[in-house]
């Protein structure tokens, strides 16, 4: 009988576990993530594309499960120059293992943009803009 007992806790815990998993799932998805900056920016692409500026940025996160990771335009362009921010959602607890994590984004840029600063949390990368 005590067995028994310790089987179907067992299996109500792992119930428990993967509905609060499928729900944090869900939350991640929806605009109230933890998005933070990566933990560091490694390269980056840009090119000029009929709808705006298409770049495409890879870095590193300290730990495995970021998601949806993006970049996100940090004021405004100022002197030829536009700053962004390499940034995704944070894990609540994942394996802390360095991680490759990378994203494109479509951005909106002023035609006199001359440059792109990637920041994440531990570097930051300036791209140029060939004018081609």
């Amino acid at each position: 009988m005590r067995q028994r007992l310790i089987l179907t806790t067992t299996a109500l815990i792992a119930a428990a576990t993967f509905a609060v998993m499928s729900s944090g799932y869900a939350a991640d998805d929806a605009a109230g993530c933890d998005r933070q900056l990566v933990m560091q920016i490694d390269s980056a692409k840009i090119s000029m594309e009929p709808d705006g500026f298409e770049i495409a940025a890879f870095g590193t996160s300290e730990s495995a499960g970021w998601k949806n990771p993006t970049l996100v335009l940090s004021g405004a362009v100022a002197n030829g120059v536009a700053t962004v921010d390499f940034v995704a959602c944070r894990p609540e607890a994942s394996a802390q293992v360095l991680t490759p994590i990378q994203t494109r984004a479509l951005l909106d840029l002023d035609m006199t943009t001359r440059q792109v600063v990637i920041r994440a949390r531990t570097n930051a990368m300036t791209v140029d803009i060939s004018a081609e």
